[in-house]
């Protein structure tokens, strides 16, 4: 089971009050990989927990404009330029498959595989456009500039898109020494939906937790194009 699955879990436990935040904080450290260090609690440390509700609800929000940046920042800065990565390669791959296909005896192969390079790499295109809007509207609401109830708006929007783009590359016949390739693809996909699902989540919670999901599972999605990328063959 990955990590995103066992927090997943965990999240729905503390949701339902199965187990308290302090032991979901403390098993969400070991899935991550993060040393427990106990402390003596300093005398700022007992003040802080003597602060009011409403203060505690505003250290939430701006840890949680904190987190969600960082989390699209992310996705811009490695998603972002591995689907555009991926997007070229597959147009290469194209490129080479077209300018030998007339000399081949499997012209209908190869077609076939020029049909889903060209499909494929559009549909990276269009991904990497999400990840695009998702960071400038996460942005906009940090600052400011949109309300998180708008974000949230935007970010449904970029989620019907990412569905369309998975269906319609599910759509889709590779070749089949691309079969891997595709179906690596598919799982980046499936992954950014359930960022965006994650995240979606925490704008309307308010919760923090739910956004390392989604970053959880954009970490995936990096994985899966990564593999997608390599497994690419010629047509």
């Amino acid at each position: 089971m990955s990590n995103a699955d066992e927090l997943k879990k965990l999240k729905e436990l503390l949701d339902s009050k199965v187990i308290s935040q302090e032991e979901f904080d403390k098993e969400k450290s070991k899935l991550l990989g993060n040393e427990i260090v106990e402390t003596t609690p300093s005398d700022d440390v007992i003040n802080n927990k003597l602060d009011s509700k409403a203060d505690k609800k505003n250290k939430t929000k701006k840890w949680y404009i904190i987190a969600g940046i960082f989390l699209v920042l992310y996705i811009i800065g490695s998603v972002g330029g591995e689907t555009s990565n991926t997007s070229s390669t597959i147009s290469s791959s194209s490129t080479i498959s077209s300018s030998t296909s007339n000399s081949s005896s499997s012209n209908n192969s190869s077609s076939i595989c020029e049909t889903w390079a060209n499909q494929t790499a559009n549909n990276a295109s269009n991904m990497a456009d999400i990840f695009d809007n998702v960071a400038i509207n996460a942005n906009d609401a940090g600052i400011g500039v949109i309300s998180f109830s708008t974000f949230e708006s935007y970010l449904k929007t970029d989620l019907r898109k990412a569905k369309n783009i998975y269906n319609n590359q599910l759509s889709l016949s590779p070749n089949t020494a691309n079969d891997t390739s595709h179906n690596y693809f598919l799982y980046a996909m499936e992954d950014l939906i359930d960022a965006l699902d994650f995240v979606i989540l925490g704008v309307q919670q308010n919760d923090p937790d739910y956004v390392e999901l989604g970053d959880i599972y954009i970490e995936s999605s990096t994985s899966n194009i990564s593999l997608a990328t390599s497994n690419l063959r010629d047509c």
